[in-house]
């Protein structure tokens, strides 16, 4: 490959092999080192990659632009190259790539849903469902594009659909994504036809399915959220200095499905002009990517961090910079971070940025427990287990009651079922808290915008709020006793 150089081609095997074991630093030190030598696109094909699992978006644009340079344009680089650019938000970029593809490929089935996924992200969906038609006609048992299907249209959701499922009999040994994508769609229809115990059971197996290809990440992520953090962050709290720091970022935090998308529309459609920020997970980046925490296995807490004024500085001025990578401009001081985790980071930030405001969505719990399980979260572990969901509820729970009786941190609670019954009052007060100009448009402004809006609360947060009927309940808590749900506090 090197043109019979035996020691880059030792060199290069040492970078793969850190790549492998998920020790990028290393391996970017000596791909570095590498590409000094000799300019390869291999080189920086893998640079590329690795900077991208440090969140160094910029870096990694770099590489794989060079990659493709040195090499030529084909499906795989300018994909990939798509992909960074979906992570910073930059979509008419990577819708441009995704094209790209198609002309070499035209029925690449990867770019047809991530094209889909980016026009729904967008609003557009009739773009999106042209695109999740065309990956069918190509490929019909592909029950991703057909479960999208089914959310922007419900009328594509019919018996002959689950027929054909069953016909498939598509098993997650078979295709496990297909096959997790089959139960969604499965438990729609059950759903539909007031078929609760079935549409339970098919749940249940979606979230069995994905835990048992990621049992070992998901053990990792809930000790790092339930048992690590916690005591990193009882450390922080004892730490008395704030930074000097002028910026107002507005933090909206909370369990998935508890209305943070649609807190998060509503204030980014204010005169203020606010850009929502989505759900960046800076935080989680910046102590991954840094190892800040050195071991997710371990039950004791394990860090190079020496809690000096110096050292969260150093910090703070990570976070910015991946603020950056993200196209989030913190120059205008005021912008939306909807990283739902950053309640377990709130001592850390408040000291980082004395000047943020903290808002926190909550909701019937176990309203939210259903709710988090009738979808998808593929990057949240946690939430493919019902005893891992109460065990983090419960943690979120905790905290937000310690933030409020030690009243030192000032936050907004945001009861979802309050505010769907009354959303101009609530409004109001919301904008009120964080020093925005409210108007009389502020609810029907967000209704059918093309903003983007990247979860998949994504239809729902685009129509008129409507007022939460909780009566649903009484269909599903006989079958959550099992799960010991009465630990839900």
């Amino acid at each position: 490959m090197f043109d019979n150089d035996n020691f880059v081609q030792k060199e290069l095997n040492d970078a793969l092999l850190n790549f492998k074991n998920a020790k990028y630093d290393e391996a970017i030190v000596i791909l570095e080192k590498l590409k000094k030598k000799q300019s390869h696109f291999i080189i920086n094909w893998y640079l590329g990659h690795s900077y991208f699992r440090i969140y160094d978006y910029s870096s990694a644009i770099n590489c794989i632009k060079k990659s493709i340079e040195l090499k030529k344009p084909d499906n795989l680089n300018l994909s990939f190259l798509a992909e960074i650019y979906l992570h910073i938000n930059d979509y008419k970029e990577a819708i441009r790539l995704f094209k790209e593809v198609l002309k070499i490929d035209n029925n690449n089935i990867n770019s047809l849903l991530r094209l889909a996924r980016a026009y729904l992200d967008l609003g557009e969906f009739e773009k999106a469902k042209k695109y999740y038609t065309k990956i069918i006609q190509n490929e019909f048992d592909n029950f991703e594009a057909q479960y999208e299907l089914t959310k922007i249209d419900k009328n594509y959701l019919t018996k002959d659909l689950l027929k054909e499922i069953e016909k498939n009999k598509i098993t997650s040994k078979t295709n496990y994504l297909n096959h997790i994508y089959s139960k969604f769609i499965q438990a729609e229809y059950y759903k539909n036809q007031k078929n609760y115990k079935e549409e339970f059971k098919s749940l249940l197996e979606a979230h069995e399915t994905y835990l048992e290809k990621n049992q070992k990440a998901a053990d990792q992520e809930f000790n790092y959220f339930s048992n690590l953090l916690p005591k990193f962050m009882s450390k922080v709290k004892n730490i008395k200095f704030e930074l000097n720091c002028n910026l107002k970022p507005i933090f909206i935090m909370g369990l998935p499905r508890s209305g943070t998308t649609l807190i998060e529309n509503i204030i980014s459609s204010s005169k203020n002009k606010i850009e929502p920020g989505s759900e960046t997970g800076v935080l989680s980046q910046i102590f991954f990517s840094k190892k800040i925490i050195l071991n997710y296995d371990s039950l004791n807490l394990d860090t190079n961090f020496n809690f000096e004024k110096n050292d969260f500085e150093n910090l703070k001025r990570l976070i910015l910079k991946q603020y950056d990578e993200l196209s989030i401009d913190t120059k205008k001081k005021v912008f939306i971070d909807k990283s739902l985790e950053n309640i377990l980071y709130i001592d850390l930030v408040s000291k980082i940025f004395p000047n943020a405001k903290f808002v926190y969505c909550t909701r019937n719990k176990h309203a939210n427990l259903l709710g988090i399980m009738k979808v998808f979260l593929p990057n949240i572990f946690w939430s493919h287990s019902i005893k891992k969901i109460i065990s983090i509820m419960n943690l979120y729970n905790k905290k937000i009651e310690e933030i409020i009786s030690e009243n030192k941190i000032k936050i907004k609670i945001i009861e979802l079922e309050k505010f769907s019954e009354n959303p101009t009052k609530f409004s109001k007060d919301l904008f009120n808290y964080l020093e925005l100009d409210w108007h009389d448009r502020i609810l029907s402004d967000r209704i059918d915008s093309k903003r983007l809006i990247k979860t998949v609360s994504n239809l729902q947060v685009r129509k008129k709020i409507s007022k939460h009927n909780l009566s649903y309940l009484d269909n599903y808590l006989h079958f959550l006793k099992d799960f010991k749900i009465e630990k839900l506090i």
